[in-house]
């Protein structure tokens, strides 16, 4: 933060600099209209336009950045959730599975002796 201070101050003391000795009006004309404004005014405001469409530009790209590190961070929280609840179906499906051979034997045995 430091450095970004020492180099807004190092790049506005020559504009400061400038617009002290160039004082005088200028005439500055667009399209029909047509002004009469002073030249540091002129730097001073276009210098202060630039600053501020800089940092409207920047915040809306970290404020960009920001959404779509949100938004994979919540995508990547739902394939966790999916892989979880596959996880969980094939653990019960491999138990049934388990469980069926047991059981047919058992069936088999049962139907073999009934029929004896």
């Amino acid at each position: 933060m430091k450095t970004k201070l020492l180099a807004g101050l190092i790049f506005l003391t020559p504009v400061l600099i400038y617009v002290v000795q160039n004082g005088s009006l200028v005439s500055i004309r667009f399209l029909k209209w047509e002004y009469a404004v002073s030249q540091a005014l002129l730097v001073l405001s276009s210098l202060l336009v630039g600053v501020i469409l800089g940092l409207f530009l920047s915040y809306s790209r970290r404020n960009k950045e920001k959404n779509l590190q949100k938004k994979t961070e919540k995508q990547a929280k739902k394939l966790k959730k999916a892989e979880d609840k596959i996880k969980k179906q094939q653990d019960k499906l491999q138990k049934t599975e388990e469980q069926q051979p047991v059981d047919q034997t058992q069936k088999i045995d049962g139907e073999d002796q009934g029929e004896v």
